[in-house]
């Protein structure tokens, strides 16, 4: 019996699923899953901007973008399926017999193979992590301010997305006996992990400078040491 596609079920189901001792859906299917739930957000994001449009050019650009993210959504959805097939076949390999030579040089080369699909599908999701990121870059100049907080919250989802992804690569790597597809993979996954904090840094520093200009402190930042002060979690006079 095929496994359910991902979008078909209920928050419910998925969560059940995910909970279960059940292997799948496990971490590369939860990232995908992520991205999509963060790409939707920004979607909600551009639809208050573009209902607020002033101008056609405006209307144009920002309808583009939802149609874009709304692709990418899609996408993402797409790879939590095929990260649990991926996985299927990896277990599916790993049942084989493996009696005689002949068996355990065939289990083995099948092993490779489907352990370098279960690699190439969490770094797409991540690939497709950064293509968010900077399309929440292109939204965040029309963002509403009333929808300020829903961009950002978007923005850590698609990191996160991108970083459990490429947990999930490295994972599958270190199984990988092919050493040219490792470092064509190893690149790879150094590259996009590198564009990902400089996609998301670039797009969050005005955004959160916003968000937490309230906050009655030297420093507006969420993590800054004063913030800990304030909150009573640091003692100011220490013995």
């Amino acid at each position: 019996m095929p496994d359910p596609k991902m979008r078909d079920l209920t928050l419910g189901q998925f969560l059940d699923a995910v909970a279960s001792a059940a292997p799948v859906p496990g971490g590369g299917a939860v990232a995908a899953v992520v991205g999509a739930a963060g790409s939707a957000l920004l979607q909600m994001v551009i639809s208050l901007a573009l209902r607020r449009a002033k101008d056609p050019g405006t209307a144009s650009a920002l309808t583009s973008l939802a149609e874009r993210t709304r692709v990418l959504q899609e996408s993402f959805a797409g790879l939590a399926d095929a990260d649990v097939a991926a996985y299927r076949s990896v277990a599916e390999v790993l049942s084989l017999p493996r009696s005689t030579d002949e068996e355990r040089i065939s289990r083995q080369a099948k092993l490779q193979a489907t352990l370098r699909r279960a690699a190439e599908v969490p770094l797409e999701t991540a690939r497709r992590s950064i293509e968010a990121l900077h399309l929440a870059a292109e939204a965040a100049p029309l963002c509403p301010r009333v929808a300020q907080s829903d961009l950002v919250t978007a923005i850590h989802l698609l990191r996160a997305a991108c970083a459990s992804a490429l947990a999930n690569v490295d994972a599958n790597a270190l199984s990988l006996d092919e050493t040219e597809f490792r470092g064509e993979l190893a690149r790879s996954r150094m590259e996009i992990g590198v564009a990902a904090r400089a996609a998301a840094a670039g797009v969050l520093a005005p955004l959160e400078r916003d968000l937490t200009g309230w906050l009655p402190v030297r420093s507006n930042r969420l993590d800054s040491p004063d913030r800990a002060d304030w909150l009573g979690e640091r003692d100011s006079n220490p013995h």
